[in-house]
């Protein structure tokens, strides 16, 4: 598999052959973000944030297209497919990236081979959640209880392969427990079922459940990742809790297909990273729990590429294999 790097340096080694006036022309008419998901889904607010802030920044129309489906994997082989002019750019993200390609048998495109990253949006680690009326407090008393009871609690995510569903996983490979895995269709319904008893835990996004936290409908034990969330700076992180293997994240990007010229790269690569940089938008990512992107394309390449091997190692041990 062609990695991201040498995709990279072939699009550079190629920018001598091309018209040196192609990033001075561009863009010369609307850009299109697809994003893989349904409208009002939280990547799909920070694709229109940011959507805006490009539109002005290059001075033509940015139009955010939704195209949910298959788990991301429509609106991926769509953009796959886009011509690789420019006008297309793909919201990508850990799922797509870094957990697709080793849970499904029949992927239509090659995540790592049909696109070239341009920049990360934002990245965000989740949290371990458990109904209030269960008598734990800390991750310590979570696991233990769990061993009390092996199989007897109960956990909910979005679906067989979800990211939520995989932050779980890791935990159970970690410490040796056994918890009874619940697919739902959706988020919300994981969250009311949470809060209502139906689920004794859950591993969700902080975005997703600030309002419910505030208001004591769930209790989080710990953030699942080395840093501390400014909005609840209470929840311990991983290494606090005594499980620093007990670390995950999931991330969003913008990408272009492969064969978009690199000068035109570079110039969406520009305009991203400013509006991602943005002091507005990003107290705003911050305030729902996320860390800021805004790398060159190299290195967020380079990132996504130990992130695979991170979420692949997960999937092998679980087990996880979808049509």
């Amino acid at each position: 598999m062609t990695s991201f790097p040498i995709l990279l340096f072939a699009a550079l080694a190629s920018l001598l052959a091309l018209p040196v006036t192609a990033a001075e022309d561009f863009p010369s008419r609307s850009i299109r973000f697809i994003v893989p998901g349904a409208a009002g889904g939280i990547v799909d607010i920070h694709a229109r944030k940011v959507a805006d802030m490009v539109s002005r920044s290059l001075g033509k129309p940015v139009v955010v297209e939704n195209k949910p489906g298959g788990g991301g994997n429509l609106g991926a082989e769509i953009a796959a497919k886009a011509k690789p002019d420019g006008y297309t750019v793909f919201l990508g993200s850990t799922s797509i990236f870094c957990v697709s390609p080793f849970v499904y048998t029949n992927l239509t495109y090659d995540a790592m081979r049909d696109f070239v990253p341009l920049t990360m949006g934002t990245i965000g680690s989740p949290l371990l959640l458990v109904n209030p009326g269960l008598p734990v407090a800390t991750l310590d008393e979570f696991i233990a209880y769990a061993k009390k009871n092996p199989g007897k609690m109960s956990y909910g995510s979005p679906g067989v392969g979800s990211a939520q569903h995989l932050a779980m996983e890791l935990l159970k490979q970690l410490t040796n427990i056994e918890l009874t895995h619940v697919p739902y269709k959706n988020a919300p319904q994981v969250l009311t079922d949470l809060m209502s008893g139906e689920l004794q835990a859950a591993i969700e996004y902080a975005a997703a459940t600030a309002q419910h936290l505030k208001a004591g409908k769930m209790r989080a034990l710990v953030n699942a990742g080395p840093n501390h969330k400014p909005e609840f700076p209470g929840i311990p992180t991983s290494t606090e809790a005594g499980l620093p293997a007990f670390s995950i994240f999931a991330w969003h990007g913008y990408f272009v297909p492969t064969g978009t010229p690199p000068e035109v790269s570079a110039k969406l690569q520009q305009a991203l990273a400013a509006a991602i940089k943005d002091p507005g938008y990003s107290a705003w990512a911050r305030s729902q729990g996320s860390e800021m992107g805004g790398q060159s394309s190299m290195e967020f390449a380079e990132f996504i590429k130990a992130d695979r091997q991170l979420w692949k190692d997960i999937v092998r041990k679980a087990d996880i294999r979808l049509e």
